[in-house]
């Protein structure tokens, strides 16, 4: 028998304490055909809640959507930071001398 998530579970994709920026954040995946919701704490708007676990505006997806909700959301991040530091390159500006960069 297959492992099947149930149609009621859903992942959360996005956190704020912004309702608008919650609500933009959804309409972005639905405008790239994702599902999606947003879900407040029952009762946090009746008491002006907006900060802590109970503030928080969560946006979700469907679990088979959470690959592409990422790539949608979070385009140019990394996978995985690099093992070491030396892999990690910085930019200077060798114009300006006020840079003690040797």
């Amino acid at each position: 028998m297959l492992n099947k998530i149930p149609q009621n579970e859903w992942i959360v994709i996005y956190v704020t304490n912004d309702f608008t920026d919650a609500h933009i954040i959804a309409g972005r995946l639905e405008v790239e055909g994702i599902k999606s919701f947003v879900h407040r704490q029952p009762g946090a708007a009746a008491f002006g809640i907006t900060v802590g676990s109970i503030g928080e505006i969560s946006v979700l997806v469907h679990p088979r959507d959470e690959a592409r909700a990422e790539a949608v959301l979070y385009p140019d991040e990394p996978d995985e930071l690099p093992d070491s530091t030396s892999e990690i390159l910085y930019r200077f500006d060798q114009e300006n001398d006020d840079d003690p960069v040797e």
